[in-house]
């Protein structure tokens, strides 16, 4: 039993040196156990109240700590400004543009790889419940049209083109002109095996390009994340 209360207060001197020896550096010097706790707490509240000055009208986070002296606790709340987060979302936006590029160079490269040219980007679109079902509507947009393919669809005749997914597998669709609040390009004839096939669901975000391989009208989809 001496020897264990010996070891207690050889750690108790040991952990008074260590306090009295951060106090010194910042210009306290006192012996007794119970003042040096009170300075150190209220030294503790002093940094918390001056750091809380600093972050008024700065998005923050709060956190909980729990200084223990001597038997006897201080909780104060911390609290930290959100310029951490703000690099973290600023480095996932980077990783994204870096991802996004990488991505962009991907599909010209496979564009090339068909034998593809005159490469056009169509539309990045929010897919509805029509979009997951009969067909794919596209805005009204008839650059990807050549004066032949024009003519065929103020006929009424529908355009065979060829979609290539986003695992670049390759489909025949047809693309028709549709009349509804106002004309739009949709893909139709087994656009819904696209769907299956790629798992589309409504709210996904894709990107459709058009491009020619020789005189024949593709499509090519890409998810955007």
């Amino acid at each position: 039993m001496a020897k264990l209360a010996k070891t207690e207060y050889l750690k108790q001197q040991k952990g008074r040196l260590h306090i009295a020896n951060f106090l010194a550096a910042m210009n306290y010097h006192d012996d007794d156990l119970q003042t040096t706790i009170k300075i150190m707490r209220n030294k503790l509240l002093e940094i918390q109240q001056r750091e809380s000055s600093d972050v008024v009208n700065k998005p923050q986070t709060v956190r909980k700590i729990i200084f223990k002296f001597g038997g006897s606790k201080t909780v104060l709340h911390k609290h930290d400004d959100m310029e951490k987060d703000s690099r973290n979302a600023s480095h996932s936006e980077t990783l994204m543009c870096k991802r996004q590029k990488k991505s962009d160079e991907g599909v010209m490269d496979f564009i090339k790889s068909v034998g593809g040219s005159e490469a056009e980007f169509v539309i990045e679109k929010r897919l509805t419940v029509s979009d997951v079902t009969p067909v794919l509507q596209l805005k009204n947009k008839k650059g990807f049209l050549t004066a032949d393919e024009d003519t065929m669809m103020g006929k009424k005749e529908d355009v065979s083109v060829w979609v290539f997914d986003p695992e670049r597998r390759k489909s025949t669709l047809n693309l028709a002109k549709w009349k509804m609040s106002k004309e739009c390009y949709v893909l139709k004839t087994n656009w819904n095996h696209v769907v299956k096939t790629n798992g589309f669901k409504e709210e996904m975000v894709i990107r459709v390009l058009s491009f020619r391989v020789d005189r024949q009208l593709c499509f090519l989809l890409d998810r955007v994340a």
